[in-house]
């Protein structure tokens, strides 16, 4: 059962959503599966990670997109249709140094698992990657985690002008990272995948998740080790194992 709290804006099309459920834990990376409204437009529910989980609250942030995300972030507090936690998240390696690396609204599951490292004694070097300064949300609470947090934007309203790739390279060379997390565009991290291919990277693929339970098949990833579905066997996958180039 969830329980819609709050929406409120936190940068230009995006809104973070407050939720209490009963779910009390979950694993960085994971997503929950809401239906926009009681009719069948839109039919399939829209998946959304996780940005932080405490207790009985979760929260998301939502980038509206469409018709669907649209409908979402102007529904009222009160009893919403949604089920989760799914999927395989992100692992949490203990007392090591950790790179992450987002683009976009992929920068939303980062930030619950940059807050699990810092439980364990991970070191965070953040890049948060944006199109412009007015689509950055929630910065503040990323820089509060990191031990290094660089902004690039694409227009060079804030921060480095440029994409996070370059930015990534750069500090790889510099200084020694034992894994490497990262979700946005999957045309960033196919590259991140390659450049930075000498060092364990774990990706956060989006797909669109017919079922959200691994039943329809219609989130595939293709593998080294053959199809995966996103819904179950990931979003999360070895970024290395990924045929970036295979529809």
């Amino acid at each position: 059962m969830f329980t819609l709290i709050e929406t409120k804006p936190v940068a230009d099309d995006h809104y973070l959503l407050t939720l209490h459920c009963d779910a009390k834990e979950s694993i960085p990376g994971q997503f929950i599966n809401i239906k926009v409204n009681t009719s069948t437009d839109p039919l399939i529910r829209r998946p959304f990670s996780i940005f932080d989980h405490d207790q009985t609250t979760i929260y998301i942030v939502i980038r509206v997109v469409g018709k669907g995300t649209e409908k979402i972030v102007a529904l009222h507090p009160g009893p919403v249709d949604c089920i989760g936690p799914f999927g395989k998240g992100f692992s949490v390696v203990t007392g090591k140094k950790a790179l992450l690396v987002g683009g976009g609204v992929g920068n939303a599951p980062l930030y619950y698992l940059a807050k699990m490292l810092r439980r364990v004694n991970t070191q965070v070097t953040y890049i948060y990657g944006s199109r412009s300064a007015s689509h950055i949300f929630l910065l503040d609470r990323y820089r509060e985690l990191s031990h290094t947090c660089i902004v690039t934007t694409d227009d060079g309203s804030l921060g480095i002008k440029g994409n996070p790739i370059d930015v990534a390279k750069d500090i790889v060379a510099k200084h020694k990272f034992d894994i490497v997390y990262t979700c946005g565009p999957e045309i960033m991290m196919k590259r991140l995948s390659r450049e930075l291919s000498h060092i364990p990277i774990e990706a956060s693929l989006e797909r669109y998740f017919g079922c959200g339970v691994g039943l329809c098949s219609g989130c595939a990833v293709a593998t080294i080790n053959g199809y995966r579905r996103a819904c179950i066997d990931g979003p999360v996958f070895d970024a290395l194992t990924v045929l970036w180039d295979t529809p």
